[in-house]
């Protein structure tokens, strides 16, 4: 087992049966955890809700989430079988198990199955020579998963398939409007993301993270409700009450 202590909170991370040191791991061998420049500054939000981690891999970002963050719960997203146990074993070595739900499924814009290509790089720590694997899985659209919880944050690492996955969450981005950090690997990716984003009022702030360019979106609150009922009035009853409370004033 593999301890660390980060903000007075002690950590546990599962290292039993890797024939060598996962790369998401070696950072804890020098008291640090993965990305962690990337995950104190969503530390530092303050936000308090649900969090949403798309692509969760060992669990070293749930874990921080749901231990270190004002999260109400989180929801990891790993289809790879082997990744998600980890990610179960890592949430149980921190007494999370209340606090975590790990869903063995992919994310997409419809339903149906895919087919994961693993890099060598994802290998490391599972087998003695890593090579390129690949895993067939279920996929569901984050809204028919999450249907009423109030989410706050959302960090998508899913190689490629982020706009895809926020495609499926149009009714979640829209109410809940919450912090989104995309992973995009070209301009391309990155263009694709925005643009799915900006339906929703999404913008980047243009703060990028980690060696695999994460970048963070932020959309405006939702109105309050008298002045979305306000908005939907016909001009032709709003005009005459407007006058009024002028006239008022």
């Amino acid at each position: 087992m593999l301890t660390v202590t980060l903000h007075g909170v002690r950590l546990q991370f599962d290292d039993q049966g890797f024939v060598d040191t996962p790369y998401v791991y070696r950072s804890l061998h020098q008291g640090q955890v993965y990305e962690e420049t990337f995950l104190n500054h969503i530390r530092g939000l303050g936000r308090s809700g649900v969090y949403v981690d798309v692509g969760a891999h060992l669990g070293t970002h749930t874990v921080w989430f749901a231990a270190l963050c004002q999260s109400t719960h989180v929801h990891a997203f790993e289809p790879v079988n082997r990744f998600a146990q980890v990610v179960r074993r890592n949430v149980t070595a921190n007494e999370l198990d209340a606090k975590v739900t790990v869903h063995q499924v992919g994310l997409s814009d419809s339903k149906g199955h895919a087919t994961n290509e693993l890099s060598p790089e994802h290998q490391v720590g599972f087998m003695a020579n890593a090579t390129t694997a690949s895993e067939d899985f279920p996929i569901v659209r984050l809204d028919d998963v999450l249907r009423r919880e109030p989410v706050a944050v959302m960090k998508l690492d899913v190689e490629g398939m982020e706009a895809a996955v926020l495609r499926g969450a149009p009714r979640l981005l829209s109410r809940w409007r919450p912090v989104v950090y995309a992973e995009a690997h070209s301009k391309q990716a990155f263009d694709e993301i925005r643009q799915v984003l900006a339906q929703h009022g999404y913008q980047p702030t243009g703060k990028v993270f980690n060696s695999s360019p994460t970048y963070e979106f932020v959309a405006p609150p939702r109105p309050r409700l008298a002045r979305r009922l306000w908005r939907r009035l016909p001009p032709r009853v709003r005009q005459p009450i407007g006058r009024a409370l002028r006239r008022l004033h």
